[in-house]
């Protein structure tokens, strides 16, 4: 693939990508084992492999982007039967997946509340330092030619017989056979792809200033999740009650 162009509406890495919690976790995510979720835990799996195709580029900083901090789900009594069949489908499926009572829980996680009664461990999800992995992914598309071009925005695709001829954008148009359509939550403001109906979905992500090793593990739950980062940093987020609804569909 030569001639590479990727165009950004602002900044690169500043929106979602400069708040996101980085975690992969398919694990914790999925409540069955579907296709998507098929393609998630690929893409989870190959990602120590393209962090080292970072670091061969003596992008050194990548080295601290991948955390092994393991996801752990805590529960309260009254969600033990969800996770009785998240533990079930995922052990007959091989996947890594311990079960915890709260004392064990605890004896991972001090911090944990008491009345956690029990909890998943998911020993294979990940989570990443994501403004990191942009700082490293920005400069290693430069060191191999990649056309960047940033406070662009694309307003559409133009196809003529079922063929793409490249996008219009705020800089004019900008011609190719093949074009990647990447802008994730905005996707639907990109004629004519609007028929997709892609909406963002608003959530709040904190960050505190903690001691190091306050928590080893990825604290997830239905409300939100706690992120410990290598240098003392906690990241909350929480999840919005329409945000449940909309990932329940």
């Amino acid at each position: 693939m030569r001639d590479v162009i990727v165009i950004e509406k602002n900044e690169f890495g500043r929106e979602a990508s400069w708040a996101a919690g980085g975690i992969l976790a398919p694990q914790v995510e999925a409540d069955a084992a579907d296709d998507f979720f098929y393609l998630a835990r690929a893409s989870r799996d190959m990602y120590p492999e393209f962090a080292k195709a970072l670091l061969a580029g003596k992008l050194r900083s990548i080295l601290n982007s991948i955390a092994p901090a393991p996801c752990m789900w805590r529960s309260l009594p009254k969600r033990r039967m969800n996770f009785e069949s998240r533990f079930d489908w995922q052990r007959s499926e091989g996947l890594a997946v311990e079960w915890l009572t709260g004392d064990e829980a605890r004896a991972l996680e001090p911090a944990l509340a008491q009345d956690v009664r029990c909890a998943l461990r998911f020993a294979d999800d990940w989570q990443v330092e994501s403004r990191q992995v942009v700082a490293a992914c920005l400069a290693t598309n430069e060191k191999f030619g990649v056309e960047l071009i940033d406070h662009c925005e694309v307003s559409r695709v133009q196809v003529t017989d079922g063929n793409v001829l490249g996008v219009e954008a705020a800089n004019g148009f900008i011609g190719s056979p093949s074009v990647v359509i990447a802008a994730g939550a905005w996707s639907s403001i990109l004629d004519p792809v609007a028929s997709l109906r892609i909406e963002p979905v608003r959530g709040q992500m904190l960050c505190f200033k903690s001691q190091p090793g306050f928590a080893r593990h990825v604290i997830y739950s239905s409300r939100g999740y706690l992120i410990p980062r290598r240098d003392g940093r906690l990241n909350r987020w929480n999840r919005p009650a329409n945000a449940l609804a909309l990932t329940n569909k």
